[in-house]
């Protein structure tokens, strides 16, 4: 089989990887679809002494997806590449089901790659995804954010991710298979008109008629990206002015920020229920602008928003998302809380009512009820050490190990 890509794709990702040893350990996720398989043949050429590991994730929503994994596993052989299937079963309840689906795919290609000792994971996304990506987001009503261009590069899970082959389009990559006389499989739900990706795709030729071609649309999602980094760059400045840290909680001065253009305040409450919420996505903007608005105490993306006195807002973290979320001391609860000093038998969890009843000087902290039961605490089988936003125990036996801003 050849493996000479077009000498732009070998160069580009020569140059992607020239900083990392010749022989690091690299997983790429591949479906069978053009994408990936371009991907996996092009960086087998491009790096040869590499130990590549390929992986197939099988949702078990298709029945085609098994034979999908069992050619992809047949490739991999004939390459000289590790491969494994990754079996996704029970998704979680909800709707959205393909943004449920990506979830539980990275969940186990993180698992995957952290178990192979891979340096990073690598996604065969093309310029194409981009443009569709876009399309689809603009239809939505995204803003910049949304709009921008998909990542590059980015750490998630305990692992570093690349989609290196964004310059090229589908096309491009399909023409190297066809070069290379190298099949790939057709997802058959790539047809089907109930997902919103396909209709785009087939309006395609329709769009490029008009001048919204692929490349066009992935140059404008790139310069939505520098908008975006300007944004970031403005908003670091303005929290200082606008918000402070209260342990786990942010409280906004809602004068400053009712004084700042909508942009900042839409980006700057998204950040802090992500921030609390651990969620990686923000909340829809119209639900968002409502809770901001409201005079009353309003729940959203698993946050609670509680008007205080003095305009103050307080956003803090919502006690069913976390009633009954318990961790050894050692593990992270709720993604961002530690213990500085512990024993194995210690645990964290949130205060609740049973707590806060154990804290006879909570009111004496000025923070309010709501807050305080879902607050982290620290416990030893029944008993309550501390609590250090209800005034129990030591105040620094718990400490958060992430940051709002910097």
């Amino acid at each position: 089989m050849s493996l000479e890509p077009p000498q732009d794709i070998l160069s580009h990702l020569s140059e992607v990887f020239a900083q990392l040893p010749k022989d690091v350990v690299i997983g790429v996720a591949v479906s069978g679809g053009s994408d990936s398989v371009a991907l996996l043949l092009a960086l087998r050429a491009a790096m040869p002494q590499a130990h590549l590991h390929a992986a197939t994730v099988d949702h078990g929503l298709r029945a085609e997806a098994k034979e999908e994994a069992h050619w992809v596993n047949a490739l991999c052989d004939k390459l000289g590449v590790a491969h494994t299937t990754l079996t996704v079963s029970d998704l979680p309840k909800g709707p959205n089901l393909q943004a449920r689906a990506r979830c539980a795919r990275y969940d186990a290609l993180a698992a995957w790659g952290r178990a192979m000792a891979c340096s990073r994971i690598c996604l065969g996304h093309s310029q194409t995804d981009v443009a569709e990506n876009f399309l689809i987001r603009l239809a939505r009503g995204s803003g910049v954010d949304g709009l921008s261009v998909m990542r590059g590069r980015w750490t998630d899970r305990g692992m570093e991710w690349l989609r290196p082959l964004l310059a090229f389009s589908r096309a491009d990559l399909q023409d190297f298979l066809r070069a290379q006389r190298q099949g790939w499989c057709n997802d058959p739900s790539n047809e089907d008109p109930a997902f919103m990706r396909v209709r785009v795709r087939k309006a395609a030729p329709d769009l490029e008629a008009l001048g919204l071609t692929g490349h066009r649309l992935a140059t404008t999602a790139t310069r939505m990206s520098h908008v975006q980094e300007a944004l970031d760059f403005s908003t670091r400045g303005l929290w200082p002015q606008v918000a402070q840290i209260d342990f786990t909680d942010v409280l906004f001065d809602q004068v400053a920020l009712s004084r700042l253009p909508r942009e900042f305040v839409e980006r700057m409450v998204s950040d802090a229920l992500n921030w609390i919420s651990g969620q990686p996505y923000r909340p829809r903007n119209s639900a968002l602008l409502r809770a901001i608005a409201a005079k009353k105490t309003a729940t959203l993306h698993g946050c609670v928003l509680i008007p205080q006195s003095g305009n103050v807002l307080r956003i803090s973290r919502e006690f069913s998302a976390v009633e009954g979320q318990v961790v050894q001391a050692g593990a992270p609860w709720d993604g961002r809380i530690s213990i500085t000093n512990f024993k194995k038998s210690y645990e964290i969890r949130a205060l609740g009512p049973y707590g806060l009843g154990q804290c006879p000087k909570w009111r004496d902290s000025g923070r309010p009820r709501l807050a305080l039961l879902a607050s982290p605490s620290v416990w030893q089988g029944q008993t309550l050490l501390a609590a250090p936003m209800a005034q129990f125990g030591p105040k620094d036996m718990l400490k958060v190990v992430s940051q709002l801003w910097e």
